[in-house]
């Protein structure tokens, strides 16, 4: 079950939605979406940071009047959100916010891609520091190297946590 973040500023609307997302295997939810649906009333200040908010965990959709389309559009412009028209056909609706949980699984997934290799850079980039300090103290860059790596395999830590103690001037 796919689930929702469902706000809705138009409370004679909000329980006929809620029931057309239950029946078609959506979850309504406070948190933990996974796509966003947004019925806001443009007049409403700060509408748009909620959509904002939610396009950096996942997909949102918003709907809105035809008229009020290019206004919301200008608004969430480079968001990733979908605008539709108030009156979108329910199936297409329901398209949608597929399509946007699953671009937001992808987000999450690139997300920590990007973390895990942001974390290997700036260890690459400590052992590359550790092995120029321990040039300095006289060692050539092969030694360095075998260094590091030796100390990390015989006491079974990370090369990291060796060019950390290297760079401390802990291990000579």
């Amino acid at each position: 079950m796919t689930r929702i973040l469902l706000r809705c500023d138009y409370l004679s609307v909000l329980p006929k939605l809620k029931e057309k997302l239950e029946k078609s295997g959506f979850l309504p939810v406070r948190d933990g979406e996974d796509a966003a649906l947004f019925v806001p009333q443009l007049s409403r200040s700060g509408w748009e940071k909620e959509v904002l908010a939610c396009t950096s965990r996942g997909g949102a959709v918003v709907i809105v009047k035809k008229e009020n389309i290019p206004e919301a559009e200008r608004l969430l412009k480079g968001s990733g959100a979908a605008v539709l028209p108030h009156d979108v056909p329910f199936p297409v609706l329901a398209g949608v916010l597929q399509a946007e949980a699953k671009a937001g699984e992808r987000l999450f997934a690139v997300c920590g891609e990007i973390d895990r290799l942001r974390e290997k850079l700036e260890s690459e980039k400590l052992v590359h520091r550790a092995k120029l300090a321990l040039m300095e103290r006289g060692m050539n860059e092969e030694e360095a190297h075998r260094f590091l790596e030796k100390q990390a395999m015989d006491r079974r830590i990370p090369r990291r946590a060796v060019a950390e103690e290297v760079l401390k001037e802990r291990v000579p």
